[in-house]
């Protein structure tokens, strides 16, 4: 028995394959000299699955892999020479939030929230 893949599958994979694709070949990311193709498979298996983390959607999980490896460096085949990329600020290149952003308060209650500084600093006056 054949399996039946509906058109409307195979439009969402596509979909979701370039939109991975894009975002390792887009600005810092793009310099990296890190094989991208297992990341980039990663990246369309969490986004199709729905893995997530809260607050970082699933492509974005998969990117910050690839930004810390292409941080932490890479031997250049037959050198001596290790190789290290600056990808620093790749988030705002390819629509992921900061590390700050990603820790702002983000529960809407209807009700006023203190930002994260005056929740730290513990001295919020609730204004209502």
């Amino acid at each position: 028995k054949k399996a039946v893949v509906s058109t409307q599958s195979t439009g969402r994979y596509s979909s979701v394959r370039q939109e991975c694709e894009d975002i390792f070949s887009s600005g810092k990311l793009a310099q990296c000299g890190v094989d991208k193709e297992p990341f980039v498979a990663g990246c369309v298996y969490d986004e199709c699955k729905g893995q997530f983390v809260p607050d970082l959607p699933p492509k974005c999980v998969v990117a910050k892999a690839y930004a810390t490896v292409c941080e932490k460096g890479s031997w250049e085949r037959g050198d001596d020479l290790l190789v290290f990329w600056d990808v620093e600020g790749w988030e705002g290149e390819v629509g992921c939030p900061t590390e700050g952003e990603r820790f702002q308060p983000t529960l809407d209650t209807g009700c006023p929230q203190p930002t994260l500084e005056e929740e730290l600093r513990g001295d919020y006056k609730w204004r209502i």
